[in-house]
């Protein structure tokens, strides 16, 4: 069985989902110590539990320590299976990265998925589903995976209630992912969408009006005027959010920002625009969050991938530990942490 220390690295909740994908993927039993030894209240949280019971369920696993609080788990996986499931994670905790943990092995897995997940879809410190369904989901589809999404509710921290939905369909191998970067910024098309839920239309013009100025400050020839929308989201709890899509030639790049209680909506607008140009700026490939997602389906892929980054992340470092745990790789990264660089990866 497979040992694995959960203070590792950043010491989060990256560690237990990747290490409860690939498991379940390669068919390869772990026991992690020390999980969420990095965060302020360590051990298993609602969200991570899901996770654990969601990987449960795919791969007929058997478990122990899957407690609230527990910093220690055994995983053992028995026999991988697609199908239709349903996981209700009881708080804001997020869809996306219960999501996220499923997705490797059920690209994996004998027939396609149908997967309904319940909590937060607009959550701090997580994905959005609209990154995930704009962003990442096209990229995966250039590796050979298929993911299909729909957003039924959006639930905002704290009271969640989101529900979302989607089709994972099996791909018989990955391609590698092989792009360079350019010494400047590239020429980007910008769509996005302003959203409230539960408050007044009027917030989310604030958030995309301040949006659009703070992108204004970009050079004239990067953008063509960028297209935002706005959206009164259904859902049982307020909030309100923008995202932000950024297309640069073969390259593909998110930046989501959520509201909260004393928060003015010109904030959220230029925090997202903000992110997002720093990340055009460096003129890299995959923008920090991308980056990392991707590891699990490059190291499954059938040859080397090779691309830059905005931003080299304590995630994507992470994930190329545990993926190495589990697969066999050659992993190289150019650059310092905190900074812009370039990664290799050779499944062997």
């Amino acid at each position: 069985m497979l040992e694995i220390d959960g203070s590792h690295g950043e010491g989060g909740g990256q560690i237990l989902r990747t290490a409860l994908s690939l498991s379940s993927l390669s068919g390869t039993p772990f026991r992690i110590v020390n999980i969420r030894r990095g965060r302020r209240k360590p051990g298993l949280m609602p969200q991570h539990m899901a996770a654990v019971r969601a990987a449960q369920a795919i791969s007929a696993a058997t478990v122990e320590g899957a407690e609230h609080g527990s910093t220690v788990l055994a995983f053992t996986p028995h026999a991988l299976s697609g199908g239709s499931f349903a996981f209700d994670i009881g708080t804001a905790g997020a869809v996306t990265l219960v999501l996220q943990t499923l997705i490797p092995p059920l690209l994996r897995a004998d027939r396609p998925s149908r997967v309904l997940l319940s909590g937060g879809t607009h959550v701090p410190f997580s994905p959005s589903v609209n990154y995930l369904a704009e962003v990442f989901a096209p990229m995966l589809k250039r590796l050979g995976g298929e993911l299909r999404l729909s957003i039924e509710a959006y639930g905002f921290y704290p009271r969640g209630g989101g529900r979302i939905r989607a089709e994972i369909i099996p791909a018989r191998e990955l391609r590698p992912l092989s792009f360079s970067a350019p010494d400047e910024p590239r020429r980007a098309t910008v769509t996005g969408c302003s959203g409230v839920c539960r408050l007044p239309l009027s917030i989310a013009e604030r958030q995309r009006t301040a949006s659009l100025a703070a992108l204004g400050a970009m050079p004239a020839d990067s953008f063509p005027p960028p297209q935002i929308e706005l959206l009164e989201a259904p859902g049982p709890g307020q909030g309100t959010f923008l995202f932000l899509r950024a297309e640069t030639g073969n390259g593909l790049a998110g930046s989501t920002a959520l509201g909260a209680r004393g928060k003015r909506a010109e904030t959220v607008g230029s925090e997202a625009a903000d992110e997002l140009c720093r990340h055009l700026a460096t003129g890299a490939a995959l923008d920090p969050h991308l980056a990392d997602q991707l590891v699990p389906f490059l190291a499954l892929s059938r040859g080397e991938s090779d691309f830059t980054t905005s931003r080299i992340t304590p995630h994507l470092l992470t994930n190329l530990w545990v993926a190495g745990l589990f697969l066999p790789l050659r992993v190289r990264v150019a650059g310092e942490e905190g900074g812009a660089g370039r990664v290799t990866i050779t499944p062997c």
